[in-house]
């Protein structure tokens, strides 16, 4: 496809507002394919093909099979689908044999992975071992040693570009809590140590802070169980929930330890035809840099100047003390020198907890309508400081925009709660309760909040009606906060 059709493509996506994630993959895709004459016919076979899953997914395999099959596809179908069933699908045709040595070819290189081998038993053996916390604990020292002497600034990777974080100016709702951030830092160290390298292959990387933070989470878990430690104080939030080892993964589960990893850990996401981003929590504070070719599987990873820094402070998680996820000094790391990088999150930080420093404790119950009221304004407020703000439009259709509209639903349905409870079985309103959803400005209340009681800037309780209080927890540390220049 050409660069000209790519070019008209990209404006269409952002006419109709096509989320940044999916219109970079769109666009990478159509531009490599050849099985589609243009961007029509790639929209009608899509429409066909979702329509029938939608209204008949019986028939939906009789729809596709109405073209031929990528020889990926068909490998795929072949893992469930034997071969006489896959010859009636497409009416006799025997693909393999038409397309000969390429499909031998194909299959050598990209052989299929399935439980209890190869790749998918990398992760799997990583979990079935709960050591490796340990081990890190022991080795810590000598990983302090090594990470001391290097230079971070100065480390690059021959022929592979730096992959940059996008410059989103708001630490993303879905980083509910920072201790991965930590958990990861000093993974990688350990790897570095272990390795006698400051650069680390990306995906190997992943699955062992994946492993360790499953360790952390196991270990928390069972320490705020045996102590009825309450919700609002429990420091395993944020961590990816143990599996029981004894069994193998279910694909629900794999899919679900993926978006931990791409979530917090990272992931090279291709936006558009010439841009790579460095998606996560971990490029978000800025704490590595990856290089990369454009794939996250042939990417490798090391940490910044302010990682290294963040890593060498002692975590008490990692110090045996599990009712604390950061030190004092993590704290104020955090806040002075990673979020700081971040200057409409910081903004609103900023501002939200000169609100909870200025309500007396108590006497405002459910402060959330006022907080969400702080976020809304902090970002009107960050935009008139700064008209040329490259994500503003995004910002303003996906977070506020949306927010609106997503309110004007909600408050429908409370009315028809309201003006209806006596008439609505409790089915009907179970039903209408869950159309009730979280709006993104909600979502990013909630994790501000989360995020400032992990850092001890404030004290979140939940009180007997079920509401969340804020108090100061720590005036020093708001203080500090409160008083740093955004630039």
């Amino acid at each position: 496809m050409s660069n000209d059709i790519s070019k008209l493509l990209l404006e269409q996506f952002k006419k109709i507002g096509v989320n940044q994630d999916l219109e970079g993959n769109l666009i990478e895709f159509l531009e490599e394919t050849d099985r589609f004459t243009d961007v029509r016919n790639f929209l009608e076979r899509s429409i066909e093909v979702f329509l029938a899953w939608e209204q008949n997914p019986q028939e939906s395999m009789a729809v596709m099979s109405k073209w031929n099959p990528s020889m990926a596809q068909y490998q795929v179908l072949s893992m469930n689908m034997k071969p006489e069933q896959l010859a009636v699908m497409w009416k006799g045709k025997d693909w393999p044999k038409i397309w000969g040595n390429e499909w031998i070819e194909f299959q050598k290189n990209h052989p299929m992975v399935i439980p209890g081998t190869d790749e998918a038993q990398k992760p799997m053996n990583k979990r079935k071992s709960e050591k490796d916390f340990e081990e890190i604990k022991k080795n810590m020292e000598d990983s302090r040693n090594f990470v001391r002497e290097i230079k971070f600034k100065d480390i690059i990777y021959d022929n592979y570009d730096q992959t940059e974080f996008d410059g989103w100016p708001i630490i993303s709702p879905m980083y509910s809590r920072f201790l991965p951030a930590k958990i990861a830092v000093i993974t990688l160290a350990d790897m570095m140590r272990d390795r006698k390298s400051p650069l680390i292959d990306f995906e190997e990387f992943k699955i062992n802070a994946y492993d360790i933070a499953e360790e952390v989470a196991a270990k928390l878990i069972k320490y705020e169980t045996a102590n009825k430690i309450k919700r609002s104080h429990k420091k395993s939030t944020g961590l990816p929930k143990p599996y029981d080892k004894e069994f193998d993964m279910t694909d629900d589960q794999s899919i679900k330890e993926l978006r931990y990893k791409n979530k917090y850990f990272g992931k090279v996401t291709k936006r558009t035809e010439t841009a790579t981003h460095l998606d996560g929590l971990l490029s978000s504070l800025g704490l590595v840099k990856v290089f990369s070719d454009g794939f996250s599987k042939h990417a490798k990873i090391t940490l910044t100047e302010n990682g290294k820094n963040f890593y060498l402070l002692n975590n008490p998680v990692f110090g045996g003390k599990l009712d604390q996820s950061l030190s004092k000094e993590e704290s104020m790391f955090l806040t002075t020198k990673c979020i700081l990088q971040r200057p409409l999150q910081l903004k609103i930080n900023k501002k939200i907890t000169k609100l909870v420093s200025e309500t007396e404790h108590g006497k405002s119950p459910d402060m959330t309508g006022d907080l969400d009221k702080i976020c809304v304004e902090s970002i009107e407020e960050f935009f008139k400081e700064n008209p040329d703000e490259p994500n503003k439009i995004r910002i303003e259709n996906d977070i506020i925009a949306k927010s609106e509209r997503m309110n004007t639903e909600n408050e429908r349905i409370r009315k028809h709660l309201k003006d209806n409870k006596d008439t609505l079985d409790s089915k009907e309103k179970i039903k209408l309760r869950k159309r009730l959803k979280q709006t993104p400005i909600e979502a990013m209340r909630s994790a501000v909040m989360g995020r400032l009681t992990e850092l001890g800037v404030v004290e979140w309780e939940i009180n007997s009606n079920s509401r969340s209080e804020y108090k100061i927890a720590n005036k020093e540390l708001a203080d500090s906060l409160m008083n740093i220049k955004i630039n």
